[in-house]
């Protein structure tokens, strides 16, 4: 190998462990924020509003690092909830999980509605796979009539399945608007099982428990 070779070789800097798994944890807390956004997304409930840096200062002045919590902010309503979403590896070891559970104590000494949140409660499946895939369907435009047909339908011959619904309309992507209805509130649906062609929807009802 030549002087030069080896020069380089050397001069290519080699990531520590420690770096390695700071750079893991990093990219695990931006794919938990992800599925936080498509939770709130998929619930005509709620609406995602973003991080909270008042909240992430407490967290700091704890010991937190940037990565080792996803912290947003949600509206219910007109209530605005702080969610301080606990990765695995700190909610089940018992000193980091003491302080997670003292920056909710501090956040909500400081006015804010926080609530502790297990990553495992984020990761729950089907209801996490139903969110991914209604979230998607968030920008898909539905025209009102159709909007009306599957109202007019539902209202006729009460709760019916998605592929039935989907075959009312004219569009590019018909399952997808009726999920798309979905995630508005207008049309609901049973997250807690998985979203096939022939699960059943009708009219949302406010405050139905597992349904939106």
């Amino acid at each position: 190998m030549s002087n030069a070779t080896t020069s380089t070789v050397a001069a290519t800097p080699i990531m520590s462990h420690r770096d390695f798994r700071r750079t893991r944890h990093i990219k695990r807390n931006v794919r938990l924020h992800d599925q936080i956004r498509d939770l709130i997304t998929a619930n005509a409930a709620c609406r995602y509003i973003g991080g909270n840096s008042a909240v992430e200062a407490i967290a700091a002045r704890l010991g937190f690092q940037p990565h080792d919590l996803a912290i947003a902010d949600v509206r219910v309503g007109r209530r605005i909830v702080t969610l301080i979403c606990v990765p695995h590896r700190i909610w089940d070891r018992a000193f980091p999980s003491a302080k997670a559970i003292d920056l909710r104590f501090q956040a909500r000494e400081s006015g804010h509605a926080a609530i502790l949140v297990p990553q495992s409660v984020i990761e729950r499946e089907p209801r996490l796979g139903n969110s991914q895939l209604l979230a998607r369907t968030a920008t898909i435009k539905v025209d009102a009539t159709s909007r009306m047909m599957i109202l007019a339908h539902l209202i006729e011959n009460g709760a019916s399945c998605l592929s039935e619904l989907a075959g009312l309309i004219q569009h590019p992507d018909p399952i997808g608007a009726i999920l798309h209805l979905v995630t508005i509130g207008v049309v609901a649906i049973d997250l807690g099982q998985c979203i096939t062609p022939y699960t059943m929807a009708d009219i949302a009802a406010p405050q139905t428990g597992s349904r939106h």
